[in-house]
């Protein structure tokens, strides 16, 4: 049977509404059609890919930032729309999970309803129930022990009282086939870890272990920033699901464990206002077009790829529009030398030319893997075109 073009979307569209609704919704016939359709899509195909995904010290930025991610989006990984990815399932989200909802809690009355809690999904997954899954944390870890007679962080409860994530991330961790930590306070800290440090919080590679793997053999990964742009989120948590499947690589990483094609160069090589700096033009106040470096931008010791990629769809990037860089990506921040942040460096650092060389190649890097995770949905739309009429 051939499909029109608006037939296709008009099927695809429909089914991807569905298993959205089943996932916010108890309706015995909305999870039926949910479980029908999900059953097609796997029919003859491998077990789904899973993610977990858990939030410690953090204000929720670096989700919100995912929702932003447009190359490619979310929606497209777990609709299937990346070559070689389908399906993905995401089984676990505080922030976006019915079973964190009002209407969830309200309706737990029948066994099954209350079999399908938040935290029975955590229990599959450290039981290794879940398939492969890959863990992802927003947020920083703090040390419980100095909480005294309180909790710092918790992310859900038992019938033996709250759980930390202090407790609940050396067992999640366990079976993952990879451990991926999103934003700085996940990767080194972050805010919460800034001097005093008073609730002892760390990152997620200083709790589990620099030199720690996976079931796959893969360390922890860090996409830091506050928070990371969304695709920089997806093209890692999309390449890694191909890792998992055996398509790809695990991504390069650097001494930080940041994947290089993101995080493989200085800031300040590819920032629009370099030829300011290199001319020793600096802005006296906010709103003029010179280089920032005056007011205190660290791009010239950051590594971060915001001034290639842009925050949303190319738009955006601290030191492009006249804000300086805070060094968000950095594992020092928001302590020295990254801050006072409206503190000029002690003295300017010239990029070294092979450095502005090595960003160009790096650049190009970056742009092959948002091309290789959109294949799938141009031969989709090329296909349906030719035989639209």
């Amino acid at each position: 049977m051939q499909l029109s073009r608006r037939a296709f979307l008009k099927t695809s569209l429909m089914a991807a509404a569905i298993l959205s609704l089943a996932r916010f919704s108890n309706d015995p016939i909305v999870r039926a059609a949910a479980e029908d359709i999900e059953k097609s899509i796997t029919q003859g195909e491998q077990p789904a890919l899973h993610i977990v995904w858990v939030q410690g010290q953090a204000c929720s930025g670096c989700t919100v930032s995912l929702l932003n991610s447009t190359d490619p989006s979310i929606v497209d990984v777990l609709i299937g729309q990346v070559e070689e990815l389908s399906p993905v399932v995401l089984d676990y989200h505080p922030t976006i999970m019915p079973q964190w909802g009002v209407e969830h809690l309200k309706s737990e009355t029948s066994e099954s309803v209350k079999g399908w809690s938040a935290v029975s999904i955590l229990r599959k997954a450290e039981r290794g129930e879940l398939g492969p899954y890959v863990l992802v944390v927003e947020g920083a870890v703090p040390d419980e022990r100095l909480a005294g007679s309180g909790r710092w962080c918790t992310i859900g409860e038992d019938e033996a009282g709250p759980l930390t994530l202090t407790d609940e991330l050396l067992p999640l961790a366990k079976n993952a086939a990879v451990v991926l930590a999103v934003g700085s306070c996940a990767a080194f800290g972050g805010i919460p870890h800034g001097s005093p440090n008073p609730t002892g919080t760390r990152g997620v590679m200083d709790v589990l272990g620099k030199e720690w793997k996976s079931v796959l053999g893969l360390p922890v990964i860090n996409i830091p920033g506050c928070p990371p742009a969304g695709d920089w989120i997806v093209k890692t948590v999309a390449h890694l699901l191909l890792t998992v499947k055996g398509i790809l690589p695990a991504p390069k990483l650097d001494e930080e464990h940041r994947p290089t094609f993101l995080y493989g160069w200085i800031m300040h090589d590819k920032c629009p206002r370099g030829s300011y700096y290199a001319a020793g033009q600096f802005i006296n106040r906010y709103g003029e077009p010179y280089c920032v470096y005056s007011m205190g931008c660290k791009g010239p010791i950051v590594r971060c790829p915001i001034t290639v990629t842009g925050f949303v769809e190319g738009i955006g990037a601290c030191s492009a529009y006249g804000s300086p860089c805070i060094g968000c990506t950095m594992r020092e921040f928001p302590d020295p030398p990254y801050s006072p942040f409206l503190k000029a460096l002690p003295a300017p650092v010239m990029p070294p030319a092979e450095a502005l060389a090595a960003a160009a190649v790096i650049g190009v890097a970056a742009g092959a893997v948002g091309s290789h995770v959109l294949k799938a949905r141009k031969k989709v739309a090329s296909k349906s075109s030719s035989k639209e009429g």
